[in-house]
């Protein structure tokens, strides 16, 4: 018991000591090497405080089961996607399958998507979309995107170093 009380301390201990190291050093008026802190040039008026009521946190909807036009479960919110200029484009949901095997991702608009609030909560109470599942099931696999490799010009190491090589017969 003493031997993991111990051990947890001197974890502790050097877990902390960079951020100890880290901390400003108080400024000494008479040390003229040191500058006075700048205050930041950022206004608050341009950061977001607080959550409005039409707002939809991304980790409530991660997972979230989302019902068709028949109050039946037809998938989950299994991604979300989001474009350059930060609007929520579509949600990719989960169709099909049994506990994700099998399962085929297709991305729904996120427009088409109608959320409802529990009363008196931040939690989602439902989703739901005016697809059915035999829609969402016919309808595109959603495919992620993946960078394509570069291509090689086919030259070999040798070939660039006798171009470099001034006693080469490659350069005269």
């Amino acid at each position: 018991m003493i031997k993991h009380t111990l051990t947890a301390a001197a974890l502790a201990v050097v877990l902390a000591t960079p951020a100890f190291a880290q901390q400003d050093k108080p400024i000494n008026k008479s040390d003229t090497t040191q500058s006075m802190p700048t205050q930041s040039t950022a206004d608050h008026a341009s950061f977001v405080q607080t959550q409005h009521a039409t707002d939809w946190r991304g980790s409530k909807l991660m997972g979230a089961t989302i019902y068709g036009p028949d109050n039946a479960s037809i998938g989950n919110v299994n991604d979300v996607l989001v474009d350059n200029t930060g609007k929520i484009r579509a949600v990719v949901i989960g169709v099909g399958g049994f506990l994700g095997v099998g399962e085929k991702d297709v991305a729904v608009p996120f427009d088409a998507l109608n959320i409802s609030r529990k009363p008196e909560s931040s939690s989602i109470d439902k989703i739901t979309v005016s697809f059915s599942k035999d829609d969402l099931k016919n309808a595109p696999k959603f495919a992620y995107y993946e960078q394509t490799k570069s291509q090689t010009t086919g030259s070999s190491t040798n070939d660039k170093l006798n171009s470099i090589d001034p006693m080469s017969n490659s350069n005269k």
